[in-house]
């Protein structure tokens, strides 16, 4: 799934997947995020099966990312 998207793309499905962590959700169905970022039903279907698990290895990632960002970048 995310390597056919673009940065921007990849930087809304990862925010999504903090979010969730930060709300105590540990699993993604790909299926359903997919969907919820406004893939069609029959691309979203094809990932149905697969569930991605976030631990605090996700979060250290995410945290990490965080910090090399530039200053300057607007947040939104």
């Amino acid at each position: 799934m995310i390597d056919n998207t673009t940065d921007d793309d990849q930087a809304k499905i990862l925010a999504l997947m903090y979010m969730l962590y930060e709300h105590g959700i540990q699993e993604v169905h790909m299926g359903g995020l997919m969907r919820i970022l406004g893939v069609d039903n029959d691309t979203a279907s094809l990932y149905d099966h697969k569930v991605f698990v976030m631990d605090e290895d996700f979060a250290k990632y995410i945290d990490d990312v965080q910090l090399s960002r530039d200053p300057a970048q607007l947040l939104h």
